[in-house]
């Protein structure tokens, strides 16, 4: 099977369509007053929203792209599964903490993955509606500045003390900034509108998490580098589904000048 731009565009608008139907199951478990949840052998929350959205997801995956294996976090048993081939990768409802607080910023994120390389992605937040999508095929690059005040995206549920601690940092060599809170892959799709600059993420995420936003953020000039090696990150890991400590940004410019000081950190950490 052949990946280009062709294939990717052709498939641009039933994607949409895909995660919109998604996001509207999402939401109409939202506006119940009850609904049924449970804690993963992670010890991660799943919800009847999760079930819902990715049942309408891999169903219609399997009609558009019959041929073309999914990797889902709610179907994902180890890394043995991982196919060798291009394969969409779906977080049916990132942010499921989000939602149980019945904050608004929760996704529906795909992703696929060709080699060890997120090359689309697609993410849809319900309660808004908007949607972004990006490719390696389709760039168009945000503006080469870097700001005289960093703005850094965090989480608004998962904020750890070293965050606090490169925070701390940051205020030692007194570098300027301001901290923009969000919730699920909203933190990339900040980046990719050119509402924050940078975006740390020292705990653990899942390569689910991650990879739509990643294609999204490509897209726009950005890029996410591992904060150890300051390599691109990767999917298809042998290893672990997780990802290693990484850093997305805005431009070019901006990592050039910030990921030595983050890697400057997390030296200290480690």
């Amino acid at each position: 099977m052949q990946v280009d731009a062709e294939f990717i565009r052709n498939l641009n608008e039933p994607l949409k369509k895909i995660v919109q139907d998604a996001g509207n199951a999402i939401m109409e478990v939202y506006k119940k007053d009850d609904f049924e949840s449970a804690i993963k052998s992670d010890g991660s929350p799943v919800t009847e929203a999760d079930n819902n959205a990715n049942k309408i997801i891999i169903d219609a995956i399997k009609e558009i792209t019959p041929k073309v294996p999914i990797v889902s976090e709610e179907t994902y048993k180890k890394e043995s599964d991982i196919p060798k081939t291009p394969y969409w990768l779906v977080d049916p409802l990132d942010g499921t903490r989000e939602f149980l607080n019945k904050s608004k910023d929760f996704t529906v994120n795909i992703a696929l993955i060709e080699n060890t390389d997120s090359i689309f992605g697609i993410i849809c937040a319900p309660a808004s509606g908007k949607t972004w999508i990006g490719s390696k095929f389709n760039i168009s690059c945000n503006e080469e500045t870097i700001p005289d005040s960093l703005r850094i995206v965090m989480s608004k549920s998962h904020q750890t003390d070293k965050d606090k601690m490169f925070l701390d940092y940051l205020n030692s060599l007194n570098v300027s900034y301001e901290i923009i809170e969000k919730g699920s892959s909203l933190k990339l799709c900040a980046l990719a509108d050119n509402k924050a600059d940078i975006y740390p993420r020292f705990g653990p995420t899942s390569e689910w998490d991650i990879a739509a936003g990643h294609a999204i953020l490509v897209a726009c000039g950005g890029s996410i580098s591992q904060i150890a090696n300051a390599e691109d990150l990767k999917y298809s890991k042998e290893e672990s589904i997780l990802n290693p400590a990484f850093a997305a940004f805005r431009n070019e410019a901006i990592k050039d000048q910030y990921l030595p000081i983050l890697s400057e950190f997390y030296k200290k950490l480690v």
